[in-house]
């Protein structure tokens, strides 16, 4: 039921995907013969191409959420420039290295920055400014909206544009999918995991004991240690309230896990 007195829900946007798939869709190809052909993209159509899908995946999210009310979109960027996951880890995202944006990517960037209200933070990626406002000044009146699946280890709302679903994820559920990334990696961000765990063989480990001694267990089994294990949850972990104060970032330890 709608409260007038409450604070407008807040959509936090990962605007890294949703400017990524506007600008992929609005691409288009010219054969001109003789074997010279052209990328180009219409602005105008990669911007309506946004916000067309933004008002749908907003509406749908609320609508799952049966919220009826003052709303408030805020469009999270990467930063660019700096990276604090790859001062951790090196070879993080190298396999991304050399891929071109689609055309007009950082234009529509631009624009979505100047006409909407968007946050960037230095060193961090925009899954690091959602899980900061999720958890902090937006806590408890907010859904995220994304497709990528590592925002399941936030403890909030999650609409994902991808399945058209919407969840809510407790604590306890945060933590554990923390500790299952920890273990499997990730091929996308290239991040490896425990060595010789997949995803059946995790999901087993952490039914049986859902605890970080349980993933050390793991990686010594495997030849590893514990700081090997700290450093793939390190990369793993999406920053939450607290994990970011001026610019410093707080690494992770295990003891986040008895929030």
């Amino acid at each position: 039921m709608y409260n007038p007195f409450r604070d407008p829900i807040t959509i936090l946007v990962d605007a890294d995907m949703v400017v990524f798939r506007a600008c992929s869709s609005c691409e288009h190809e010219i054969d001109w013969g003789d074997g010279l052909w052209t990328l180009h993209s219409d602005f105008s159509e990669t911007k309506a191409y946004l916000m067309d899908h933004m008002d749908e995946w907003i509406g749908r999210a609320l609508e799952l959420d049966e919220y009826t009310g003052d709303v408030k979109v805020i469009y999270a960027f990467s930063d660019d420039s700096s990276n604090f996951r790859k001062k951790l880890l090196p070879t993080y995202k190298m396999n991304r290295v050399g891929k071109r944006k689609p055309v007009a990517y950082y234009a529509l960037k631009q624009w979505v920055k100047d006409e909407c209200d968007s946050v960037q933070l230095q060193h961090l990626e925009a899954d690091d400014v959602i899980g900061i406002l999720a958890t902090g000044e937006k806590k408890d009146n907010n859904i995220i909206l994304s497709g990528d699946k590592d925002m399941n280890t936030i403890p909030t709302k999650i609409y994902n544009i991808l399945s058209d679903t919407l969840i809510s994820v407790s604590e306890k559920e945060a933590n554990y999918h923390l500790l299952y990334q920890t273990l499997v990696g990730d091929t996308a961000d290239n991040y490896t995991g425990c060595p010789k765990v997949g995803k059946v063989r995790a999901e087993r480990i952490l039914q049986e004991n859902p605890t970080w001694e349980a993933v050390v267990d793991s990686f010594k089994r495997a030849g590893q240690t514990e700081q090997d294990a700290l450093l793939q949850a390190r990369v793993a972990h999406i920053l939450q309230a607290g994990d970011y104060e001026k610019g410093k970032i707080k690494l992770w330890t295990p003891n986040d896990l008895k929030k």
